[in-house]
């Protein structure tokens, strides 16, 4: 936890600290493409964005930088980004932000970016297996990581009750979708934490479900029918919180489970709506332990009121902070790093803590 909580320390430093060398008079036009609006999520990135330029433009005395930020209405509209993208290409920008949804479907533009000699920064899930040099850097979350953060305070909680248990129990992972680096890392990360900390108790973990996840998960694993725990992870056809609440309803109504994870706002939400016709969720050993990720009014509710044990948070706003001081830096010809914007846990016991606060957004 002290590891997690120092990344938002360096990220302050980071976003407090970093000087451009702009030729004094010089302005800047960048094109940010995300991932979707259809989530309070991506509003906080674009906060970050209009405070970090304000900011900037304030400290140099004139409108320097202009940003125009654009996303598809849902996370499954990868046709809708390809547009979008396109649409920013032709805009001639200093520089491009891009959060893909899908790489291989924005391969060609992204080369055509960096034949015309524009710039692009990654951002969330950035931009992985683009063309080598098209992306200078990455401001986003150590999806990755930020899984294991979630696997290591679940399996705290609910470790004593694998322990006592007569028979396999069942954990759920519910993921939007097996496509984006940012949910299949988390989802992956959350799995493989979660069979090593087992292990090491000499708890048996089998996966089951989604072969994306069956399939990428690190070896540690058995098979079902030797497992003393079974996680189902469960991915909807579409990027709906509907269906993503349809997928946990099948795990919540098993009567061996007793632990769900959604691994991002969408589908942590859809549990949440599952729940509320179940009634199945809580914090103590009688009921299932729910944990998500994100923040968000639906989220924070839940948590505060019982119903969610935890879930982890990003720093929305500090990627778009950072995504504009990177944009900045790389329009100057400035060298850039990806960045780790960072994550914490958080419960009814800390969500109000100087550390966690400034990070939830609703």
């Amino acid at each position: 936890m002290k590891k997690t909580l120092s990344l938002f320390l360096v990220l302050m430093l980071v976003v407090g600290t970093l000087s451009f060398a702009a030729a004094e008079g010089r302005t800047y036009s960048f094109e940010i493409v995300s991932k979707g609006f259809q989530s309070t999520y991506w509003q906080a990135v674009l906060k970050g964005c209009l405070e970090e330029t304000e900011k900037l433009n304030t400290e140099a005395g004139y409108e320097m930088i202009k940003f125009n930020m654009v996303g598809p209405d849902s996370e499954s509209d990868i046709a809708v980004q390809v547009n979008e993208f396109e649409s920013a290409l032709n805009a001639s920008p200093d520089a491009i932000g891009l959060a893909a949804l899908d790489v291989n479907a924005l391969n060609d533009n992204i080369a055509a970016a960096q034949a015309a000699g524009i710039p692009i920064i990654g951002f969330d899930s950035g931009v992985p297996n683009a063309p080598e040099g098209a992306v200078y850097a990455n401001a986003s979350t150590n999806n990755y990581v930020a899984g294991t953060v979630v696997a290591e305070n679940l399996y705290a909680k609910i470790k004593d009750r694998i322990m006592a248990a007569d028979a396999p129990v069942r954990i759920g992972e519910i993921n939007q979708d097996a496509t984006s680096e940012s949910i299949t890392n988390r989802g992956l990360g959350f799995l493989d934490k979660f069979i090593e900390l087992a292990a090491a108790d000499g708890i048996k973990v089998a996966v089951i479900g989604n072969e994306k996840y069956v399939g990428d998960i690190q070896p540690g694993a058995v098979v079902e029918a030797d497992a003393d725990v079974v996680i189902e992870v469960r991915v909807p056809a579409l990027t709906t919180t509907e269906l993503c609440a349809t997928e946990a309803g099948v795990v919540l109504n098993e009567p061996d489970t007793i632990a769900i994870f959604g691994s991002n706002q969408v589908a942590a939400e859809g549990i949440i709506t599952a729940n509320e016709m179940l009634g199945v969720c809580g914090t103590t050993d009688d009921m299932i332990i729910a944990v998500g990720f994100d923040s968000g009014t639906v989220i924070k509710a839940a948590v505060r009121g019982g119903m969610m044990y935890g879930a982890v948070t990003q720093s929305p706003v500090g990627i778009g902070k950072v995504l504009i001081d990177l944009l900045l830096a790389v329009s100057n010809g400035e060298p850039v790093e990806d960045t780790d914007t960072g994550c914490a846990f958080y419960t009814v016991d800390n969500i109000d803590s100087d550390e966690i606060a400034p990070n939830l957004y609703d």
